[in-house]
């Protein structure tokens, strides 16, 4: 069967696409409204700033390494009961998460929310898209995608108004009810189903996937504290990219690989993965990063710093129907293109208002990131989807979700690495503020020099002198991040001049033909 070659639509389509919306926006949910939560979280259960940062980034590690896994998994058993199987697992694991005793355990339930994410989400959008014929599946992910990602970016709102006025429990709480819903709607839709057969299980694929992908973000993600030349991180980091290596050998000379690296023969293929990997690995750290700097450095309450958010949230509202009809249209280039380039203009205005400490500056530049972002997501996860047959998309979806959460974890440890760089710079370079810190109080010092909002507040209390001193390395090293971040947003751009097809897909499939590269070969190559 080709790609397109399945035109009819499925009856109810359309609340099979609500259904499935649903579940990637508790997904993206999850990602975010724990950020403003965090010093509550710190206070309630008594954990560590790095005990503190594992509450984010074990459950991102966990979709990047195995989201590939998950896809194969709904093309083996079928992805309807896929998608229940893990809706009702992550709807359980985010009950635990919220009546979690201390660090620990939540961390472990986070985990296992991560797990069974993984299982879900790649089942979902495979579904989305085997429902729907060519023409409509701009306008259907432009719902799927964009719901979901208006939750990722309201998601420190939410998580504002939750920790001001209720308990950090609610975060995960919440998800509870969606999922029973969700679920109950899934199991009454009766969606179709379309497997693979299974020829032989990749183990030893999985198992270099699941210790490679781990080893090299956990790497990245603790170089800030352990040191880029401690032996644990160069270890680490060499473990996985070895890893990894054999992993990607492994799965080119196997029959039946977890992942269908045979994919990447499709030039645009290989692009809409990359342009996916960019654009997380340059927002997941805004949503995160800017929310600390609204409450370190300028002082918002928890919730004030959530509706500061709002910049961001709204265009991304309004354009995403636009990006999806842009993409029925006229196909990814043009979209891409325009959406690169103002989401890196974007990040720059808004590390240009956290230099100025000018929150209408930094609002114009997330309203400018809110507007391009729905052009590069929507258009890269359509078009991947759309270029292989419905027995594959669940691995297909898989490989680009993968890329998508593996941008998340390395962007947000990279930013992060990039702050706490800046902010340790400017400490040594100052050594009259060290000086203001007696031994006792060195940790309060780099607790609060890296955003700690409690730790500064402390020392706004007993020294506010050093305490306006930090709130500039913090606002400095957060800035730095953003700039970063602004130029590596460039390689969208670049991506998409250079690897994306700009032929609309109804068009395309008129033509039976790829733009680029004839799609037999590639579906050969994955079985």
């Amino acid at each position: 069967m080709r790609a397109d070659e399945q035109v009819v639509a499925t009856p109810g389509r359309w609340l099979i696409l609500l259904a499935m919306t649903g579940s990637l926006a508790m997904i993206m949910l999850d990602t975010t409204v724990v950020a403003v939560a965090l010093p509550s979280i710190q206070k309630s259960l008594g954990v560590d700033q790095n005990m503190l940062e594992w509450v984010i980034v074990a459950y991102l590690v966990i979709l990047a390494s195995f989201m590939a896994l998950g896809g194969r998994f709904g093309d083996v058993i079928g992805k309807p009961r896929a998608f229940v199987i893990g809706i009702i697992g992550f709807g359980v694991s985010s009950l635990l998460s919220g009546l979690a005793w201390n660090g620990e355990a939540l961390i472990g339930f986070r985990i296992m929310q991560g797990f069974f994410a993984v299982i879900m989400q790649p089942s979902s959008s495979a579904i989305v898209i085997n429902s729907f014929a060519p023409g409509e599946r701009g306008k259907a992910m432009a719902v799927y995608a964009g719901i979901p990602l208006l939750f990722l970016t309201a998601g420190p709102v939410l998580g504002g108004f939750i920790t001001e006025y209720g308990s950090w429990r609610y975060c995960f709480l919440l998800n509870v009810p969606v999922a029973a819903v969700v679920s109950v709607a899934a199991i009454i839709l009766r969606i179709p189903d379309v497997r693979k057969p299974l020829i032989r299980f990749d183990w030893l694929g999985t198992i270099l996937l699941g210790l490679g992908m781990p080893s090299l973000i956990i790497a990245i993600q603790q170089a800030s504290e352990w040191g880029w030349d401690s032996p644990i991180t160069i270890g680490l980091l060499a473990s996985g990219v070895v890893l990894l290596v054999c992993f990607a050998v492994i799965e080119f000379r196997i029959e039946d690989p977890i992942v269908s690296l045979g994919l990447f023969r499709m030039r645009t293929f290989l692009g809409d993965s990359l342009l996916l990997f960019c654009a997380q690995a340059c927002l997941t750290g805004v949503s995160i990063f800017v929310v600390i700097h609204l409450q370190v450095v300028m002082g918002f309450s928890p919730d004030r710093a959530g509706l500061a958010m709002l910049p961001v949230l709204l265009p991304a509202a309004l354009m995403i129907y636009a990006a999806g009809r842009a993409f029925d249209r006229m196909g990814g280039r043009v979209p891409v293109i325009l959406g690169g380039a103002l989401i890196s203009v974007g990040l720059g205005v808004l590390a240009l208002g956290m230099d100025e400490r000018s929150y209408l500056v930094m609002a114009i530049g997330m309203c400018t990131i809110g507007t391009g972002v729905p052009f590069v997501q929507l258009p890269a996860n359509t078009d991947g989807l759309g270029r292989v047959d419905s027995t594959s998309r669940g691995t297909a979806s898989g490989v680009l979700q993968t890329f998508r959460q593996s941008g998340a974890v390395i962007g947000l440890a990279a930013m992060g690495a990039v702050i706490a760089g800046t902010q340790a710079a400017e400490l040594d370079r100052d050594p009259e503020l060290r000086a203001h810190a007696t031994l006792a109080e060195s940790s309060l010092l780099d607790r609060a020099a890296r955003g700690n909002a409690d730790a500064l507040r402390k020392l706004r209390e007993e020294d506010p002198d050093t305490a306006g001193e930090l709130a500039r390395v913090v606002s400095d090293g957060i800035s730095t991040g953003m700039w970063s971040a602004s130029g590596f947003a460039l390689s969208m751009v670049v991506v998409g001049l250079t690897m994306i097809g700009r032929e609309p897909p109804v068009r395309r499939r008129r033509r039976g033909a790829e733009d680029d590269e004839p799609l037999e070969r590639a579906l050969d190559e994955i079985g």
